[in-house]
């Protein structure tokens, strides 16, 4: 299944992506089950996912056409929005050549979420603003000291993530959390493709395009730390709950890495694309 979220923003409605009648449609989930009020902690530990399937069964579906509809984030406001950093080696040599041994994490606002087709906006002061495609998970069960073995079926689903990021502030302040938090910072979606349908994690196709051409050409079978490990790594740490967001590390080809570098500006568009979920495709304007 592939869940979406939409509507204006902050009231947007639970739905399902769906192709299978030619053109996109989406199927309204709370116009026919008005309990489900979002993909929230109390969908998934009420076995939200199920109902959904049970929705797919019935003959009298309440749908929409797709077009011309915004979608949200595919899930709301999470507790945690947990990033990896240097995930990939060839991204870590052209960030600073040191290859981590053990996951880097740290955090993003939540507040930083937006929808696929969102405008990411530039902050006034500032100008060195870049891309980041990558593969995010969605924690579907809670996640306490769990093991590698363990760790996947603890997710409800994938979805991508664009980690951008403002350079100039991320070296001033000496850390990251600043420059990856600004508003609009996190376009994510544009589906949560779940876990029994999305396939292996570790072999998944993920490219970032500027303007129509490919800036980021990666794969997942490339992390250092597969998403096992991290799931496994954070919850040694810290209770994951559902809902919570993990985004699992960029492939190399950021513009800061460029010469010159390559940093977005106001009437471009940046994708972030993977087969299995879709399109990140957000356009860029200036404060």
């Amino acid at each position: 299944m592939k869940l979406v979220r939409f509507g204006s923003p902050g009231a947007e409605r639970p739905g399902l992506w769906m192709e299978d009648r030619g053109a996109p449609e989406i199927l309204d989930v709370r116009a026919m089950a008005y309990d489900i009020a979002d993909y929230d902690q109390h969908f998934f530990t009420h076995w939200g996912l199920d109902r959904l399937r049970g929705l797919l069964l019935e003959k009298n579906q309440k749908r929409i056409s797709a077009t011309g509809v915004r979608l949200g984030p595919p899930t709301p406001t999470p507790t945690n929005l947990i990033c990896v950093g240097k995930n990939y080696a060839e991204h870590a040599a052209e960030f600073d050549s040191q290859i981590p041994t053990e996951p880097i994490l740290f955090a993003k606002s939540p507040t930083s979420l937006i929808g696929p087709n969102d405008s990411i906006t530039i902050p006034a002061e500032f100008g060195e603003v870049d891309a980041e495609a990558e593969l995010a998970v969605v924690i579907g069960i809670h996640a306490h000291r769990v093991t590698e073995a363990e760790a996947l079926s603890h997710i409800a689903g994938y979805t991508l993530m664009n980690d951008v990021t403002e350079r100039r502030a991320q070296r001033e302040a000496g850390q990251w959390f600043r420059g990856k938090s600004f508003d609009t910072f996190a376009p994510i979606g544009p589906c949560l493709v779940t876990a029994d349908e999305f396939g292996n994690p570790q072999d998944q196709p993920i490219q970032s395009r500027l303007n129509g051409n490919v800036l980021q050409d990666g794969n997942t079978r490339d992390m250092l730390f597969s998403v096992a490990r991290i799931i496994s790594y954070i919850s040694a740490t810290l209770t994951l709950q559902p809902g919570d967001i993990i985004a699992t590390g960029t492939p190399p080809g950021v513009g800061f890495a460029r010469t010159p570098p390559l940093f977005l500006r106001s009437g471009d568009a940046i994708e972030i694309h993977s087969p299995r979920i879709g399109s990140l495709s957000n356009p860029i304007i200036r404060a």
